[in-house]
């Protein structure tokens, strides 16, 4: 029997990725269904060529400008919750953002298996998630290549072994920028990555190194390990994605193409690895491998989620959303390159500080009151 496949976002890269994979492995995998948020011309095609049992849009409109082929057509919020509750296999979540908590939530309440690739729902979440694994029998791999790497380094190394997590970061494009060139950084040069393809949103937080410190989160709640055992290297041959630190001192390192087709594939397959085409290692042709600390002057947003990992469950939340709201503004042209990290630190200065977060309710409530007071600063600052 084919595994029954959901895929949320499947107009994003990781989406496109996710789907690609599937085709390597036709005979193990069938889409049952696509969820998209905006790209409906890429949509419609998918629908033709995947012809998905269920298929989920923002809007009701959207779906009579797209083929039907006997889709079951689901709406909105309510329809991701309800295409994941169909009788999909794995769910793989790589919409962007917030917007993907509640599809995870759902996937673990019904005891989904889900490939996570939204990385959101962990930093807001990340207590409520580990709890829900616990109780519900679901089970979670994450489909970032770092995280990835992490859990496959982590399989049969006994806990009291581990001394630390170490994540890769390929620098993004400013690595070598001074802060003076900072100031002068615009939204084209900003989402030019030089290894990755991403979203703009993922890119753009690669590019400020906030990606890198919603990571920190992320691996905090997978492997339930203390944050500051978690550290970042900057790799710009994004080649090496993560490291075990051993208690003797050795270390163990994953390394691979860097193409997000691998680490999917691992999680589609729920651990089992499969032949592909997606990029063999060439170690010679690599040549040498570099590594060194991250600047957090320059990149101060990096300093921003270790600070709110350290503070509690509402601060990463905070984090979150007030990061939601400096990045669309930099995109927008309100705010330059380096006004983003003092509008987030302004939001976790204010916020209403709880250090423990279980409930979604108030998950919620905190990420609300922190894009508000994100944008309300924006209007002051603007006039």
């Amino acid at each position: 029997m084919k595994k029954a496949i959901v895929v949320l976002g499947s107009t994003g890269s990781i989406g496109r990725a996710t789907l690609e994979a599937i085709d390597n492995q036709k005979e193990e995998f069938q889409v049952l269904g696509l969820a998209c948020k905006e790209n409906l011309a890429l949509f419609a095609k998918q629908i033709e060529r995947y012809k998905p049992k269920y298929a989920c849009t923002s809007n009701a409109s959207d779906q009579d400008r797209l083929p039907s082929h006997g889709v079951t057509w689901l709406t909105g919020k309510e329809g991701l919750k309800e295409i994941v509750r169909t009788e999909a296999d794995i769910v793989v979540n790589a919409l962007p953002g917030s917007a993907g908590l509640d599809a995870t939530l759902e996937a673990l309440r019904e005891g989904k298996t889900l490939a996570l690739a939204n990385k959101e729902s962990l930093v807001m979440a990340g207590r409520l998630i580990r709890r829900l694994l616990v109780e519900k029998g679901a089970k979670l791999l994450p489909v970032d290549s770092e995280h990835s790497a992490l859990y496959q380094l982590l399989l049969g190394t006994a806990r009291e072994e581990v001394a630390g997590l170490i994540i890769t970061a390929s620098g993004g494009p400013f690595r070598q920028h001074s802060k003076e060139e900072l100031q002068r950084v615009n939204p084209e040069q900003a989402l030019n990555h030089p290894t990755w393809k991403m979203g703009r949103k993922v890119t753009l937080d690669s590019a400020t190194l906030m990606n890198k410190g919603l990571e920190v989160i992320e691996a905090r709640w997978l492997f339930d390990v203390d944050h500051g055992r978690v550290r970042v290297l900057v790799h710009p041959e994004s080649i090496v994605h993560g490291l075990v630190e051993l208690v003797d001192g050795s270390v163990l390192s994953y390394l691979s193409h860097p193409d997000m087709r691998i680490p999917i594939a691992y999680a589609l397959n729920e651990g089992k690895r499969c032949q592909s085409s997606f990029g063999k290692m060439d170690l010679v042709h690599i040549g040498s491998l570099t590594f060194y600390p991250p600047d957090m002057e320059r990149f101060p947003a990096l300093r921003l989620a270790y600070e709110a990992l350290a503070s509690g469950d509402s601060a990463t939340i905070a984090l979150n959303a007030s990061n939601d709201v400096a990045t669309s503004a930099f995109l927008d042209g309100r705010i330059g390159f380096m006004d983003m990290a003092p509008l987030i630190e302004e939001t976790l200065t204010h916020h209403p500080r709880i250090p423990v977060v279980e409930d979604a309710e108030t998950i919620w409530e905190i990420h609300r009151w922190a894009g508000h007071y994100a944008e309300e600063r924006l209007r002051r600052l603007n006039g």
